[in-house]
């Protein structure tokens, strides 16, 4: 019996020490005791557990002051609140003033040639084999005329894939030219499609635009400042909010998680963008601008709830994230959170079945929305199951 003991407290010492390096080595990782599974020798579990608190005092400071500015889940606490990423700052305006000269980058839109009427799928395949002829107008030709042709050379080189502008959203090459400074001035001719017709229905071109053009200037290092020219785009305010919102979103970067040189900004020097139009302009352009940019701030925060991972969002940092909406809404939405307790008076046994699997109490969010016009309203309902842990299928997070 006492070879016994002595035995197991000559191993015990030596798993303790091995715990102890262990504890040491991996106390970043550790939050919880450790334990030698010995239950009939109290001695050295103390040992143990008293070494690996000992070591977690000694780098609590430290991980306190590294994790300072990224609240996330513990065995002790866990996350209530996700932080969400802010639109680009840049500046987007709409203007008739063609003084786009102090612009590092101009981008001139241009619609393709018209086309006869087609009679069958036939000639429409023979019409994009066909070279188009482009004929530049307006302030592009007046742009061209002063660079010697260049823009209508790059358009012609570039005959196949730019379509002399019939294809929207293509761009050709940029274009730098020299200025007084030692810098130089970028000009990039974007396609705008065929020409509108009145009576056809709204195309999407605004989006198409605004992604586009989103990408071209992250693309282009240090551009500052960027003036696009878009003929009859800024008459029509579904286009210009539909534009707004996706040179917006398209600026879309999660860096939450991420420090050093691992950050992703993009656009990172844009200050501002300004739509011109050389003739009119609709009187609310600026305001369907800021609509767009509203929609994109939606955007944003659908795709910031989605990467989330759950460490971050549990059910109480997603109803923060809900009150939160409610309260920079204007008074316009209102929420309301049932607990555990609210909901076990309503019987809602089903949902707390469900809820029991989770290391946070269930929050079930109700928000609605109520607009400035209330005259002949409906009621729509739209009911979320609010999953937030892994629950297998594709991965469609990257993508965002």
């Amino acid at each position: 019996m006492n070879l016994f003991v002595l035995t197991n407290q000559k191993y015990i010492m030596r798993r303790s020490k091995l715990v102890n390096y262990a504890v040491k080595s991996l106390a970043p990782l550790l939050t919880m005791q450790v334990a030698t599974g010995f239950t009939g020798i109290p001695r050295a579990s103390q040992f143990v557990r008293l070494s690996a608190l000992s070591y977690s005092t000694s780098t609590s400071l430290a991980l306190s002051k590294k994790d300072a500015a990224f609240p996330t889940w513990s065995f002790e606490k866990h996350c209530d609140r996700m932080e969400w990423n802010e639109l680009h700052p840049f500046k987007l305006t709409a203007t008739n003033n063609l003084a786009y000269e102090d612009s590092d980058l101009v981008i001139l839109g241009i619609y393709g040639p018209p086309k006869n009427s087609k009679e069958n799928d036939e000639e429409d395949k023979d019409d994009d084999e066909e070279e188009l002829e482009v004929t530049l107008t307006g302030i592009t030709k007046e742009i061209d005329d002063g660079l010697g042709g260049i823009l209508t050379e790059v358009i012609d080189d570039n005959a196949k894939n730019f379509k002399a502008g019939s294809k929207k959203g293509i761009m050709t090459p940029t274009v730098r030219v020299p200025t007084k400074d030692g810098k130089s001035k970028r000009y990039v001719v974007i396609g705008l499609g065929d020409a509108p017709d009145k009576e056809e229905k709204k195309s999407p071109l605004g989006r198409i635009l605004g992604k586009a053009i989103a990408q071209k200037i992250h693309d282009e290092a240090k551009v500052q400042s960027c003036s696009v020219v878009l003929p009859n785009l800024l008459e029509d305010a579904t286009s210009l909010t539909d534009f707004s919102s996706s040179l917006y979103s398209t600026l879309y970067s999660d860096d939450r998680y991420r420090t050093g040189q691992n950050l992703k900004p993009l656009a990172k020097d844009l200050t501002s963008v300004i739509l011109v139009s050389p003739s009119s302009i609709a009187e609310s352009a600026n305001t369907d601008l800021e609509n767009g940019k509203r929609i994109a701030q939606g955007i944003f925060l659908a795709k910031d709830i989605v990467n989330s991972p759950h460490n971050i969002l549990n059910s109480e940092s997603l109803a923060d994230t809900a009150k939160r909406i409610a309260s920079e809404s204007g008074g316009h939405i209102t929420c309301n959170i049932l607990d555990r307790k609210d909901c076990e008076e309503r019987g809602m046994g089903s949902y707390l079945g469900v809820a029991r699997g989770s290391e946070t109490e269930p929050q079930f969010i109700h928000l609605v929305y109520s607009p400035k016009n209330k005259n002949n309203l409906k009621r729509v309902g739209i009911v979320g199951k609010g999953l937030l842990f892994d629950t297998g299928g594709d991965n469609i997070k990257t993508a965002m």
